[in-house]
């Protein structure tokens, strides 16, 4: 596992783009090993927003007035990212929103990590969502307001889950 200089953890809030709503990204947080904030900017996708989807990002169009251009922003965060171990919860949505391989990046993902499963007693489901995992694990429920996710709040809740798989694999 990554000492704190060399981990840092990732969530992504996505709009839907073009007459599809393909995902587009709209916001991304980046916070080190302690929670710490690295990055955190409203991003404007490339193409014309259809659908903000506000009840879960939490985006509304008052936020892109001041967004960040997606190919600045995608720079920026692959910058910080750039020979870290990347935390975050179903990782693969994370990467295409970036338009970014993720097979370039050591990951840890905690959507697959069934030692955290176990430890929540949760080994017999098909799939576990962050919120439930930081419920059961962290004693936190996040995901809960009426405004849509944080993505800062999800890459804490994240890196915390790192943290404490790390500690249980070390008993």
């Amino acid at each position: 596992m990554a000492s704190g200089t060399d981990v840092v953890a990732i969530d992504c809030e996505m709009v839907g783009v073009g007459p599809s709503r393909k995902s587009g990204l709209a916001r991304c947080s980046l916070v080190d090993l302690h929670g710490t904030v690295l990055y955190d900017k409203f991003i404007r996708p490339e193409g014309e927003i259809t659908d903000y989807r506000t009840q879960v990002s939490g985006i509304t169009p008052r936020h892109m007035e001041q967004a960040t251009p997606f190919a600045v922003a995608r720079l920026e965060i692959l910058q910080l990212l750039e020979g870290k171990l990347v935390v975050g919860h179903d990782l693969k949505h994370d990467f295409q929103a970036l338009k970014e391989n993720m097979s370039n990046y050591a990951i840890y993902d905690t959507s697959t990590d069934r030692l955290l499963w176990r430890e929540a007693n949760l080994q017999n489901c098909r799939r576990v969502s962050l919120r439930v995992l930081s419920e059961r694990l962290l004693g936190r429920r996040i995901q809960n307001s009426r405004f849509g996710h944080s993505s800062v709040e999800d890459a804490k809740a994240t890196m915390e889950l790192y943290r404490l798989s790390r500690r249980i694999r070390a008993r």
